[in-house]
Parts: structure tokens; C-alpha cells; sequence
């Protein structure tokens, strides 16, 4: 199965160095540091897929997989520089988010990436990918359905993170099908998903709790409505991704089966996103 999905690259600008406020997620803190944890994850995550899917270029023959792998790496490239504006933001709040950044690429990129490599080939950052990927889609229609279009978030802010979301649903399959062009193996793909499931996770909560230490070191209260919303939504979100990991584990799995396409064309037909880019008389 290939995706016929027309893959668009768009440029943006969401304004995320603009004022936003500290519990920008609906006044809770939790929710909004939990998120924000994705925020410091995802750009340098971004170019590993980057990283991934060029690799095994070589391999993808299919003319139309081709314009959907450079697309895929041109809308992940805008991706990661949109996230890196909010960092900015953080920083001017007088939250440290270096000490985390510096621990995630060390382990990650300058550790684990190299090392797995060696043992495994590069095969196995790709098959990373793919169930990252997976996951991303799965995020992006859990924003969509279960939290409502993310309403009541700062519109500059909701707006970034549908458009991400709608994004990852369109390029959803790129990754799986040069994945099956390179290495169709059941058990390369179920490798990638526990390196996937396990540093996602871990990652996810090291930069949630990082940001909660900032929080109780400067005196925040937090009400027990915040614990109850945040422990909802997150049992929620949880039974989402088990639901998805079941999914892909399926032997005859692939992202297109997964129908959630009219999300993200409602989404760019509501929401006039794409700027303009001028041409500088020289």
C-alpha cells in the first residue's frame, strides 16, 4: 500500500516569540509543561528523521515516493525552526531548558544513535522513525478529537500546534514506505517501536519534571483541578497510544489504514496558515 496523500510544504509564522502566558495550556501548569517537554524534544528530533529517511534515498526507485520524501524533509525542516522559536520564549520567561536539551542530545544523538548503529546498521534509525512517526500522527488526532481542536490555548499557539499536527497526518506514510522499500521486516519494525515507545517516554516525562522542579523552586501553586484535568487527559492520552502501539503492531499494519486524512485538509481549508513569502527586489 502507497499513500496518494498530497504533501504541501508550507511556510509559517506563528508569532511564538510573542508574550505567551506561563500556563498558556488553559491555566494549567501541568498540561502546558507536559506539552512543552514536546517543544524541547521535537527539533533536534525532527532532523534525526531527516537523518533517517535520507540515508535510505538510495533505495526509494518510486518516482512519487521521491517528490514525498523531499516534501516530508522540507515540512520537518519548517517544523523543528517553528518549535525552536518558542524555546526563545521559554528562555525569556527564566525557564532553563539548556540543561535538558544538553542531556537529551548527549544520550540520544551523540550516544545512543552512533552506538545502535554500529550494532544494528542504519536500518534500525529508520524503523525509529516510522514509529515515531506513527505516534505523531496518533498525537495529532488525539488534539484534533479528544482535546477538542486544543481549545482555549492561546490562538498564535493552537494554531502552531493543528498545523504540526496536520502536517504529521499528511506525511504520515513516508517514512513506513521508504522504510519497505529498504527492509520489510516485521522484526526490524517492531525494534524501532520499543527504542520509540521507550525514549519518547522517558524523554517525555525528564522534560516534564524538569519544568515542574523550575515551578516549585519558584513558589507556583498548583491546584488539585490541575492534578485531576492533567491525570484525565493523560489517562486518555494514554489509552490512545496503547490502542496505536497495538495497531502498528499488526503484521499487515500500515499508516494509510488509519483514516484521519479529513482532519488535517479540514484544518487547511478553516485555517489560512501559509504565508506569503515577498520577494526582495535586489
Amino acid at each position: 500500500m502507497g499513500s496518494t496523500n498530497t504533501i504541501k510544504v508550507r511556510h509559517v509564522d506563528f508569532g511564538l516569540e510573542k508574550e505567551i502566558p506561563n500556563n498558556w495550556f488553559k491555566g494549567n501548569f501541568l498540561i502546558t509543561h507536559f506539552v512543552n517537554s514536546f517543544h524541547l524534544i521535537f527539533p533536534d528530533g525532527e532532523k534525526y528523521f531527516i537523518r533517517s529517511v535520507k540515508a535510505h534515498e538510495e533505495f526509494v526507485q518510486d518516482p512519487e515516493l521521491k517528490k514525498r520524501v523531499k516534501a516530508f524533509i522540507a515540512q520537518e525542516i519548517i517544523h523543528g525552526n517553528e518549535h525552536k522559536t518558542f524555546w526563545e520564549n521559554l528562555k525569556k520567561k527564566g525557564y532553563d531548558i539548556d540543561t535538558f536539551l544538553k542531556l537529551y542530545n548527549s544520550t540520544t544523538y551523540e550516544f545512543l544513535e552512533p552506538n545502535l548503529e554500529k550494532v544494528f546498521g542504519a536500518k534500525h534509525g529508520l524503523a525509529v522513525t516510522v514509529a515515531l512517526e506513527h505516534f505523531t500522527a496518533s498525537l495529532a488526532e488525539f488534539a484534533f478529537k479528544d482535546l477538542n481542536e486544543l481549545e482555549g490555548v492561546p490562538e498564535n499557539m493552537r494554531q502552531m500546534l493543528l498545523w504540526h499536527a496536520s502536517e504529521e497526518i499528511e506525511h504520515k506514510s513516508v517514512a513506513f514506505d521508504v522504510l519497505k522499500a529498504v527492509d520489510d521486516s516485521y522484526a526490524l519494525r517492531m525494534r524501532g517501536l520499543l527504542h520509540a515507545t521507550i525514549t519518547l517516554s522517558v524523554y517525555t516525562i525528564i522534560g516534564f519534571v524538569m519544568f515542574l522542579l523550575q515551578e516549585i523552586k519558584k513558589g507556583t501553586f498548583i491546584s488539585p483541578f490541575e492534578f485531576w484535568e492533567f491525570f484525565t487527559h493523560f489517562i486518555s492520552l494514554a489509552r490512545t497510544m496503547g490502542k496505536e502501539i497495538g495497531n502498528y503492531m499488526r503484521p499487515d499494519f500500515h499508516p494509510d489504514q488509519v483514516a484521519n486524512e479529513h482532519l488535517a485538509q479540514y484544518f487547511f481549508e478553516k485555517y489560512k496558515v501559509e504565508k506569503v513569502k515577498l520577494k526582495v527586489a535586489v
